[in-house]
């Protein structure tokens, strides 16, 4: 009990400390909200790639249509669902340069400017040649999603980055609902114009989000950083430098990860030179994670999910799906949106889990496809409908757990900060080559081999990255960049880090 000069100093501490406490919670909420908008305006290239993607199916729909006036046949139809891959890494390598150039957002503008374009074209498009230029155009900036994730990964607190990496792929899903429920009331020319737009809008707004401090120092140029993470409502750069017999050694801690910097890296005051720059790819924190990135693609393209979204109403109407394949399209993209929001809500989760559950989960779904299909293939009606539905639909939720977000995910998370933009870029290059080589000739080998037989195929891929997840992919769920890439650094580190 206070009494007397006491007591007044009691209620001067309890007033202190409630003015702490309100002060941590303004903060907390600035900070909250400043992130919010940030990853909803970055996330906004994301819904429109959403779109895009379902499209490509709806489009083809309209295209076999008796009453269409552009007439397509099977050729057709594979390129113009797989134009815009096959283009992708053009402009993904274009937009992975600019991103250590000209910065995260400004790199992501430029790669606005061809979707802004190619929605334009598509909605005058009244000839085949047309929509080809205009899907051709599309897959350019496709790619400048990776622009998302990096900027996301170099300003989201650690603890929370796959959180805010989770709202992305809940973009996507509304993309793609948004796309299913637009084509049931609008032509797809309207469509097409709608989401230019759209794209225009954003990408004006894109200039209301600051650069990452992360970048600006890496360019010296301190000033703006502390400006952006002033905006940002960031934990300020803590730099200590100690001396070396070699070379100085620096290190810079942002929001939990460690930097480290010496002759051969990018500190904030200086450049490597040429030959210091490219011997950076040849040390095995480049290597590594490069090849298992790169594996993490194969699996991910080989279970089959990007064929079911580029043809998803083809691939209903062949697999005997009594259902509107339009209808089933949609509840496809929200089953997407419910995973994508599922995925969120697991951020806490560690990732080679989420793998494993996913790529578990998407072979007992195609494995109860093949063995409805199997069973019924003499049937001319087939009981029991809702079972190729209902199993679709976990498949793509199952998907959307991790294998769908995860492998364009850890592209910024495993590279060192001196060569993200560059090895980023390049793997998912691969990824969307692969993608495309997928989506090419998935018509010619159902014809050749039978529905039944590709998507066994995907099935195996599906098991196959559910043993990935286990017992290759590196976990970086609440690690720091310098925590993820010395894991990288000798045999033993790697292999206690990928135990399951």
């Amino acid at each position: 009990m206070c009494c007397g000069y006491n007591t007044r100093v009691c209620y001067a501490l309890e007033f202190s400390l409630a003015m702490q406490g309100e002060l941590i919670n303004d903060k907390m909420s600035a900070t909250a909200s400043t992130f919010i908008l940030c990853t909803c305006l970055m996330s906004c290239q994301q819904f429109v790639v959403g779109c895009s993607y379902v499209f490509s199916s709806i489009l083809l729909a309209k295209l076999k249509e008796p009453t269409s006036t552009i007439k397509i046949d099977t050729e057709d139809s594979s390129w113009i669902a797989s134009a815009p891959i096959l283009v992708c890494p053009v402009g993904l390598l274009i937009v992975g340069i600019l991103t250590d150039t000209l910065g995260r957002r400004k790199a992501l503008q430029v790669g606005y400017l061809s979707l802004i374009i190619s929605w334009l074209v598509l909605a005058y498009a009244n000839s085949l040649r047309a929509i080809m230029i205009g899907r051709t155009i599309l897959g350019i900036g496709l790619g400048s999603g990776t622009c998302v994730y990096l900027y996301l990964a170099e300003v989201s607190p650690t603890k929370y980055r796959p959180l805010y990496f989770s709202v992305v792929t809940i973009f996507v899903g509304m993309g793609m609902v948004a796309e299913s429920v637009l084509s049931m009331f609008f032509e797809w020319r309207t469509v097409s114009l709608i989401l230019f737009v759209f794209s225009t809008i954003n990408c004006a707004l894109l200039f209301l989000v600051p650069e990452t401090p992360m970048w600006l120092r890496t360019r010296g140029r301190s000033q703006e950083a502390d400006a952006a993470e002033a905006w940002l409502c960031m934990e300020p750069v803590v730099a200590t430098v100690s001396a070396s017999t070699v070379a100085p050694v620096s290190t810079l801690t942002i929001n939990g990860d460690d930097h480290l910097c010496d002759e051969n890296g990018i500190t904030a005051t200086r450049q490597p030179t040429n030959t210091a720059y490219w011997s950076l790819f040849t040390g095995p924190a480049v290597w590594k994670p490069a090849l298992i990135t790169v594996l993490f693609f194969v699996f991910q393209q080989g279970s089959g999910f990007y064929v079911l979204l580029f043809y998803s109403v083809d691939v209903l109407n062949d697999c005997r799906v009594q259902w509107d394949g339009v209808t089933v399209t949609a509840f496809l993209s929200l089953a997407r949106v419910i995973g994508s929001v599922v995925y969120a809500m697991l951020h806490h989760v560690r990732r080679k889990t989420l793998v494993v559950v996913s790529g578990g989960g998407m072979a007992l779904s195609l494995a109860i496809i093949i063995v409805y299909m199997r069973m019924y293939k003499d049937v001319t009606s087939p009981p029991y409908g809702e079972v190729l539905v209902f199993a679709f639909i976990a498949y793509v939720f199952f998907a959307l757990l991790a294998m769908l977000p995860l492998p364009w995910t850890i592209c910024g998370e495993v590279f060192p900060m001196a060569v993200k933009g560059v090895m980023g870029g390049i793997v998912q290059v691969f990824g969307y080559e692969l993608m495309f080589l997928v989506i090419k000739v998935f018509p010619a080998f159902v014809s050749t081999f039978g529905m039944e037989c590709v998507w066994s195929v995907f099935t195996i891929f599906s098991f196959g990255s559910a043993l990935f997840g286990a017992f290759i992919m590196p976990e970086t769920k609440g690690k720091s960049l310098n925590e993820i890439l010395s894991s990288f650094d000798s045999r033993k580190k790697s292999m206690k880090n990928n135990l399951p």
